[in-house]
């Protein structure tokens, strides 16, 4: 293996990066994503294969011209990192070099040390000849091709019945609202499998580590999961931390029914912690049905007076309320939320109260407008009388 490791370091260095190699004259097709590749801007076939690029006949194949041929799945990470380890060579284009040592770790790369070849390298995951930066739409490292590549493996039953893993998580995560966020909404920050489960150094986060993980994202949610009792639970292996109540793969957008399904399964009804979990439903369901109210009454009554959006920014302070008590529920912190949450209530009816303040004096402007405009109407029609009768009069003058 190091022999081979070797050569090939020395024919990327001989090899000149835009050489025509004879490899093409039968390998056309490979060519083709090959010359797609960002590889192909800087080293030739024979760097990974080995061979005699010279020669258009099979004895370039030969054993005596270095010829690798297709490298063993084993050998790939390995070979991969005989550059991509190498701090000389990618300090140019700034990648880390890291990756090695980080799959030596992952799940897959101790799978891959004691034997098992079926486990993913770097070519099930950036493909073998056509590999395009992350950032280019096509990429199979793409952040929304990801589940999809993750998939290829990890939704196959076949594959994975070894090792005794579902294979409907791709699946799930589709239909979750970070899988919604990553490939229907293209949030940019929205996560993929490698956000949670890590890239090269992949592992699936243990008991202890969830909430770190989930933490990255969900920082201020995670610091009051802490504070609260659920936090203690956690550290004492009686909660699964936030996949308990959210789920996994599966997580779904968080609303208020979750405190109907969650905590039912661990707290009964006649329970202290079921009746916190109740009126913490019921003080973030009033806010919350405030808030939308107030948004309801700003549309609405902005097709009739456009300047009624200036109560917009003042709504949006409730709003910010709302959504401090949405992190601050985890610690369990009845008190804190419903402070919150009063305060989001009181803006709510604030705005609420100008809206319809403004509605009655649009009301009565109107009023006023019409009744002007009766007037005038009556006005006019008196004229309008009087001249005809005048007329009619001064007609009627000569025959009297």
């Amino acid at each position: 293996m190091l022999r081979w490791l070797l050569t090939a370091l020395l024919m990327i260095g001989a090899a000149p990066a835009h050489a025509e190699e004879s490899c093409v004259t039968c390998h056309p097709d490979v060519k083709t994503d090959y010359d797609q590749s960002i590889h192909a801007k800087h080293f030739s076939c024979t760097a990974c294969h080995g061979g005699d690029p010279s020669i258009v006949s099979q004895e370039a194949h030969a054993v005596a011209k270095q010829y690798i041929g297709k490298p063993l799945r084993k050998n790939i990470p390995a070979l991969c990192a005989s550059c991509h380890a190498d701090t000389n060579r990618m300090q140019p284009y700034h990648l880390q070099t890291d990756q090695y040592a980080q799959y030596q770790q992952s799940r897959h790369g101790v799978l891959l040390q004691q034997g098992d070849d079926k486990v993913a390298v770097c070519s099930d995951c950036h493909s073998a000849h056509r590999i395009v930066p992350r950032d280019e739409p096509t990429s199979p490292v793409a952040a929304r091709n990801i589940p999809d590549t993750c998939g290829r493996c990890h939704a196959d039953a076949t594959l994975m019945a070894p090792y005794k893993l579902p294979t409907d998580q791709v699946e799930k995560f589709k239909r979750s609202v970070h899988g919604v966020a990553l490939l229907v909404e293209e949030h940019p920050a929205a996560p993929s499998c490698v956000t949670c489960h890590g890239a090269h150094g992949a592992v699936a986060p243990q008991m202890g580590t969830i909430r770190t993980v989930c933490g990255h994202c969900h920082a201020r949610t995670a610091q009051y999961l802490d504070q609260g009792p659920h936090g203690k639970a956690a550290d004492e292996g009686k909660l699964s931390e936030c996949v308990s109540c959210h789920g996994y793969h599966d997580t779904a957008e968080p609303d208020l029914t979750l405190f109907d399904t969650a905590c039912p399964a661990c707290h009964a009804a006649d329970t202290p912690g079921f009746t916190v979990a109740q009126k913490l439903k019921t003080v973030l369901s009033q806010a919350n049905d405030a808030l939308q109210t107030a948004d309801a009454d700003i549309v609405r009554e902005q097709r009739m007076s456009p300047l009624i959006v200036r109560l917009q920014p003042r709504l949006n302070q409730g709003w910010a309320y709302f959504r401090e008590a949405l992190p601050v529920q985890h610690a369990l912190a009845l008190d804190r939320v419903g402070d919150l949450t009063r305060s989001a209530r009181s803006i709510s009816e604030e705005v609420q109260s100008a809206v319809h303040g403004a509605s009655q004096e649009r009301q009565i402007h109107y009023l006023f407008l019409a009744l002007a405009w009766i007037f005038i109407l009556l006005a006019m029609g008196v004229t309008y009388l009087y001249r005809r009768e005048r007329a009619r009069r001064q007609g009627a003058a000569p025959d009297s």
